[in-house]
């Protein structure tokens, strides 16, 4: 049993999603299907191989945004995927994410064998549902499927997208094949989610009420799924297409940018009321989670790049610094949360917010509005980015008669999503070099480089069959 959140947002979960007890007396209520789903994302945010470790450990230590001292994470940095416990580590992502999955197919299932009118929340059980599948799907792409870049050959065989509740094997699909699918599945999920319009407020807090459709931004809701199809056609190049949809999502209203006093020490992650989209739940107050955020007890796993004071201290402020850099670093680190209550809200913390791993957050649809704008309009593509980066204590380019470009985006980016995991994916789309370390560069343009190979046992076991 596991207590998902507090106040009105509370729900002891059973993630026990699998046996003929389970199906004939979960799925008969729409509580019933409401308790599966909330088990869902409990396993999100405590099962190790997801959010509470390694989606962000990984991609965090591959593009050396954080040395790694112990776990294995560094032989994976070096692309040594059969060293210490890098092999490990690698499997221990593949069966979390697919055991998930094959749990949210067995929710689906049972849905569509009752229809999508059985319970009046039964859309927007599906939608979640579907946008959840879809969402475990393209983390796994990013992971284990070659580049967009890469030859016919190299993206013929990426990941199974398994779509039905089964312990049988999948076929592949090649990495053009599971990005249709996902997005089969979250457009599936756009039009399931409608209701959010109403159901998820501009202005949110952390009041008690609202039963399931309370606390959307815990939910993969109608506007997470939006800016999922933005970030799913960015990574296919689609600008166009991932314009669009990042549109959508700024122009809702629903979305807005915290104010200074909201940046403190500590805050680094939660899941703040105004700008996140979508996050998952999870406690920081064990040593596990606390490494998530760049230390353990001892202070001594995670060690930020070399380069990361400069990055934050690189003159786009000529009036302070860069707030998040007081607010999300101490030394060396990234800050953990030490206050481990469920609502931020006390002692110097003077913002509202969640603990939680943010998953997607309104400025990076900023920034894929802007790098869209940037061949056709590299004025307005300012304007774009200046509204972003302005609420981080930076100048607006604009006032300096500047322009912005490429490789000012590329680095605000890492900045601002340093330590969530998304730097390594910018770096794959753009085929970039990475300094392993003093003496090692993995080469950009090898998909290899950005590429985890399959796990042995996953091999093996279609070998046998």
């Amino acid at each position: 049993m596991f207590l998902l959140l507090a106040g009105g947002c509370s729900k002891f979960l059973d993630v026990n999603p699998k046996g003929e007890v389970f199906d004939n007396d979960m799925f008969t209520t729409a509580a019933g299907y409401e308790d599966a789903l909330y088990g869902i994302y409990a396993e999100l945010g405590t099962v190790s191989g997801l959010y509470s470790d390694y989606l962000w450990w990984i991609p965090e230590a591959l593009c050396v945004n954080e040395t790694i001292s112990d776990n294995g994470l560094q032989y994976m940095a070096m692309g040594q995927w059969s060293a210490y416990n890098a092999a490990t580590i690698r499997t221990t992502v593949w069966k979390a994410a697919y055991a998930t999955i094959n749990h949210i197919n067995n929710i689906i299932g049972h849905i569509e064998a009752g229809g999508d009118s059985q319970f009046p929340g039964t859309p927007i059980y599906k939608g979640e549902a579907l946008a959840l599948r879809a969402l475990l799907h393209f983390e796994l792409l990013r992971l284990y499927g070659a580049p967009g870049w890469a030859s016919a050959a190299e993206k013929a065989r990426a990941i199974p997208y398994v779509d039905r509740y089964a312990f049988s094997i999948t076929a592949f699909s090649s990495v053009d094949q599971a990005y249709a699918k996902i997005i089969a599945d979250l457009k599936a999920a756009e039009q399931l989610l409608a209701a959010d319009e109403q159901l998820l407020p501009a202005v949110r807090d952390n009041a008690s009420g609202g039963g399931f459709t309370s606390c959307r931004i815990l939910h993969m809701n109608l506007y997470a799924v939006k800016a999922l199809l933005a970030r799913v056609y960015w990574s296919m190049g689609d600008l166009d297409t991932a314009a669009t949809y990042a549109g959508e999502v700024i122009d809702s209203g629903k979305f807005g940018f915290r104010d200074r006093s909201a940046f403190v020490q500590y805050d680094n992650g939660t899941l703040d009321l105004r700008e996140t989209i979508f996050g998952v739940y999870s406690s920081s107050s064990n040593d596990k989670n606390a490494k998530k955020y760049g230390l353990n007890s001892s202070g001594s796993s995670f060690i930020l790049a070399s380069d990361w004071r400069s990055l934050y201290g690189d003159g786009s402020s000529s009036t302070g610094s860069d707030w998040r850099e007081s607010a999300w670093f101490d030394g060396a680190r990234l800050r953990v949360l030490v206050n481990n209550s469920f609502i931020e809200g006390t002692g110097s913390y003077t913002g509202s917010s969640i603990l939680g791993v943010n998953v997607l957050r309104i400025s990076e649809m900023y920034y894929i509005k802007a790098e869209q704008l940037l061949a056709s309009d590299p004025d307005e593509a300012t304007l774009v980015y200046d509204e972003a980066v302005a609420t981080r204590g930076l100048d607006r380019l604009s006032d300096h008669g500047r322009t912005l470009n490429a490789d000012i985006l590329f680095r605000e980016r890492r900045k601002e999503f340093y330590g969530e995991g998304l730097h390594w994916h910018d770096c794959k789309r753009l085929g970039k070099d990475i300094q392993a370390d003093a003496t090692t560069v993995l080469p950009g343009n090898d998909p290899a480089t950005y590429t985890i190979p399959l796990p042995t046992s996953e091999e093996a076991n279609r070998d046998e069959r």
